[in-house]
């Protein structure tokens, strides 16, 4: 995750906000999401954006943190979504203070991550997650990265904003050894499926179960 796909979702943050806010397509899947949690869950939106998605989950009864590298990001999920929190935040650098959750809800984010790094992501992922709590990795699916949707014009600035995809095997693969067992499937739009959207639901377990 290098400058240049900061810069791209801080000068994007107020369109992606105005497009999101308004779009439904993943209420479906939030709600899947959360009917594998107790009521009244917390959750994680681990690279959060401008909030959208915080936004609904908070609209269902959620206990939302949103995280985000992008402080323009997080600066309109303030602005929009003020029923949630929202922290500037790594999620290659979790911190141990922001507590335990319910489930983490990482959409979008994962593409981001250079394999070479996703093992460590995926540990800092179960070191936030309960016992017996859930995660949902909304990946592109495949191998090696997107060139298409890696270099981006904005305004005046061309950007490489590389887009990792990462297979089933791949992450079962990774999640694994930290205690992270594959559950299914989850639900996605049939349109985000055939742009290659996979949403994949893993479940903290104890070590050995």
């Amino acid at each position: 995750m290098n400058d240049e796909i900061k810069l791209y979702y801080d000068l994007t943050a107020e369109t992606t906000a105005d497009q999101w806010y308004k779009e439904t397509i993943l209420q479906p899947t939030i709600d899947e999401f959360m009917n594998l949690l107790p009521p009244y869950p917390a959750i994680l939106d681990l690279g959060c954006g401008p909030g959208h998605e915080s936004k609904r989950m908070a609209a269902n009864g959620a206990r939302v943190l949103g995280v985000d590298f992008s402080p323009e990001c997080i600066r309109v999920a303030r602005e929009r979504t003020p029923e949630c929190r929202f922290e500037v935040m790594d999620l290659r650098r979790l911190e141990e203070r922001i507590g335990k959750f319910d489930g983490v809800w990482a959409c979008a984010s994962l593409i981001h991550i250079n394999p070479c790094e996703l093992p460590g992501v995926v540990q800092n992922i179960q070191s936030v997650l309960k016992i017996g709590g859930y995660a949902a990795l909304i990946v592109q699916d495949g191998a090696g990265v997107k060139e298409e949707w890696s270099e981006l014009t904005v305004g005046p600035y061309k950007l490489r904003r590389t887009v990792y995809c990462y297979t089933q095997e791949h992450l079962v693969f990774v999640a694994e050894p930290a205690n992270l067992k594959f559950v299914c499937r989850g639900y996605l739009d049939e349109s985000l499926e055939e742009q290659g959207w996979r949403n994949y639901i893993f479940r903290h377990i104890y070590e050995g179960e």
